[in-house]
């Protein structure tokens, strides 16, 4: 069975002499299963590609991944397996409350704008390219600048994060974190946690309809509205994230694998996992052997 999907609070430590907190993950610090907490995050992805859920956003990314996660809003990146073959995927983040500089900071008349940012992140914000030709500069000098310095810089930050043309939210509808108990995102997590707990098994669209308490017409409908994708391209893409993972870390034949992943058949395995990763099963087989071994050698 897959790690538990359901949020779960995560507490940020700040340094007593830093209103924020700057940090590098690399590797396996990556990914913490799916987690919220106060604190406004600023995330760039350096070097890794996979499936990234912020509130009721679940989309794709690649390297330089840049995106704005508003107060408790719930998120978690699945890095695919294969990211970890060229280089160890890194990511720079910086983490701060909405009271960094004050509590009477964000009423002053001249900061609306970041006050609007602030409640638009709720719904997490994607940086356009334009975007980040601005502000990865601006954030990779924060973790090199003296502590006043590093404040300049993150107001520059939410100064470009203004503009509309640097930015574009995820989505568009109600915002998760705003109403954590609402219908809406009950009812979405509900059909996240039922995915990542039975990926391996036989799953229709009608089961988990149910447990969203709609129509397969309207949940059809409503998966597509929130992802932008149909709900069975979300499961086979978890399905073949899942099956080179085994792969990778070996211990199951290839063929027996497809089944474990919840294909019902080995042909249709064998084309997704081609179709999603470029690769055949065995081709990434041996692509994973052939990476270990020379990670020995080295």
């Amino acid at each position: 069975m897959l790690q538990e999907m359901k949020p779960s609070f995560k507490q940020i430590f700040f340094n007593s002499s830093s209103c924020f907190h700057l940090k590098i993950d690399r590797g396996n610090n990556l990914y913490r299963g799916m987690h919220y907490h106060p604190e406004t995050e600023l995330t760039l992805v350096r070097r890794s590609k996979g499936t990234r859920i912020i509130g009721n956003s679940v989309e794709r990314f690649g390297d330089n991944d840049l995106v704005l996660i508003g107060s408790n809003t719930p998120h978690g990146f699945l890095h695919d397996e294969e990211t970890w073959d060229s280089d160890v995927p890194e990511a720079l983040v910086v983490q701060f409350g909405k009271h960094f500089l004050g509590k009477g900071f964000l009423k002053l008349p001249e900061l609306k704008e970041v006050y609007d940012l602030f409640t638009k992140s709720r719904n997490g914000i994607c940086i356009t390219a334009a975007g980040k030709e601005k502000i990865i500069p601006l954030m990779e000098r924060m973790f090199t600048a003296s502590s006043l310095d590093a404040i300049i810089i993150l107001l520059e930050i939410l100064k470009q994060l203004t503009s509309k043309s640097n930015c574009r939210e995820l989505i568009r509808g109600g915002s998760f974190g705003s109403n954590p108990g609402c219908a809406a995102d009950s009812r979405f997590n509900d059909v996240l946690n039922y995915t990542y707990s039975n990926f391996d098994e036989h799953i229709t669209i009608e089961k988990v309809a149910r447990i969203a308490n709609l129509t397969r017409e309207s949940f059809c409908r409503y998966f597509k509205a929130l992802t932008n994708k149909t709900y069975i391209e979300f499961l086979t893409e978890y399905r073949i994230s899942k099956a080179c993972q085994m792969i990778r870390y070996g211990g199951k034949p290839v063929k027996e694998i497809g089944y474990t992943c919840g294909f019902d058949s080995l042909s249709n395995f064998y084309y997704q996992f081609k179709r999603i990763t470029k690769l055949s099963p065995l081709e990434f087989s041996k692509h994973c052997m052939r990476t270990t071994k020379d990670k020995a050698i080295a």
